[in-house]
C-alpha cells in the first residue's frame, strides 16, 4: 500500500464515516424536535387529549432502533 492509498483509506473509513454519522444524528434530532413541536401544536389547537404523550407517539411512529 502506498502512502497515498493509506491516507485515502484511513480518511474514508475513520473520518468521513464518523462525520457522516454525526450529521445523520444531528438531522435525526432536528427531525424529532420538528415532529414533537408539530404534535404538541396540534394538541394546543384542539387535540389536548394527545398533547402530553408526544414522546410515546414519536417512539411508536418513528423510532426504528
Amino acid at each position: 500500500m502506498t502512502a497515498v492509498e493509506y491516507l485515502v483509506s484511513t480518511i474514508d473509513k475513520k473520518y468521513i464515516n464518523a462525520f457522516i454519522s454525526k450529521i445523520v444524528k444531528q438531522a435525526k434530532e432536528m427531525e424529532k424536535k420538528q415532529i414533537t413541536d408539530a404534535y404538541i401544536e396540534g394538541g394546543i389547537k384542539g387535540f389536548d387529549l394527545f398533547a402530553d404523550d408526544y414522546e410515546q407517539y414519536y417512539n411508536e411512529t418513528f423510532k426504528n432502533e
